[in-house]
Parts: structure tokens; C-alpha cells; sequence
């Protein structure tokens, strides 16, 4: 599998780093956080493979994290149209379950990762660059993680 180009530019600067702007929508939902690009480090005890071993069971096949939220939540790359990473997605850690009868229903699944939801963000890597945005009134002092990334 290959990771886009300016994915692999981003992490050599900024490995584990923060985005400023960080803020993006997803296909159902505003205002998601980008957090941190995962850890690259192999050496380091949370590390892009050991978050991915933490939540392999619960993501479909040929999707893997490379970004996480303060919440648990994973930004993730596609594969599974070829072995080159196109769709970005945004995997929600809160199981799918629907309120009846004012109770919370969760559906068995033959899957564990059909218990959770997986949205669109965007078709590539430039394209999620290019759709972050900052919240109106965020005054944050974040570390830059890039800063427009002018092609």
C-alpha cells in the first residue's frame, strides 16, 4: 500500500504533529476535530501500529488510521479501491444505536466494525488539507502542523 506524497512530506516535518487550522465537516456531521497525526516513531509505545491494533476489529478491511481526535476517533485512508490511499474518512468510536421506547438499542452485527460508523470527508489527502477550516471565534495557539501548503 502507498501513502499519498504529500501525507509522507507532511509527516517527515511534522510527525505526530497538530493542524492549525484543524476543524473539518464530514458527509452528516460539522465541526469535526483533525487532533494529531498519528506517531510514526516505532520505537514509541503508541505508535501508528499500535493504535491500529487497538482498533483493527472494529474497522472494515484495507482502512487504517492516520490522524486522532481528542474523543478516541480516527481520521482514516481508504484502500480499498486500489492500494494507493484515496478517500479520507472519519471513524466515530461510539457504537450505531437507536433510541426506542426511551431506551438505547445497539443491533448485533456479524461484524464488529459494522457497529460503528465510518463518514466521508473527502476523495484525497490535498483535498482534506484544503477543507480545513477554524471555527469562527477559535483564538487557539496550536501547534502548526502546516500552514496552507501552497502547491
Amino acid at each position: 500500500m502507498k501513502f499519498p506524497l504529500e501525507f509522507i512530506d507532511l509527516i517527515k516535518e511534522y510527525n505526530h504533529g497538530t493542524a492549525d487550522p484543524g476543524t473539518f465537516d464530514t458527509k452528516h456531521l460539522k465541526g469535526r476535530s483533525f487532533g494529531e497525526l498519528l506517531d510514526f516513531n516505532l520505537d514509541r509505545e503508541y505508535n501508528i501500529l499500535t493504535e491500529y491494533e487497538l482498533i483493527k476489529d472494529r474497522l472494515p478491511n484495507n482502512v487504517y488510521p492516520f490522524a486522532g481526535d481528542a474523543g478516541g476517533n480516527y481520521l482514516c485512508f481508504d484502500f480499498n479501491k486500489n492500494k494507493i490511499a484515496l478517500r479520507i474518512l472519519f471513524w466515530d468510536h461510539e457504537q450505531k444505536f437507536h433510541i426506542v421506547d426511551d431506551e438505547i438499542v445497539i443491533n448485533d452485527e456479524v461484524n464488529d466494525y459494522e457497529q460503528h460508523y465510518l463518514d466521508f470527508v473527502a476523495v484525497n489527502f490535498t483535498e482534506l488539507l484544503a477543507i480545513l477550516y477554524k471555527p469562527d471565534g477559535d483564538d487557539d495557539d496550536a501547534e502548526i502542523l502546516y500552514d496552507g501548503m501552497d502547491d
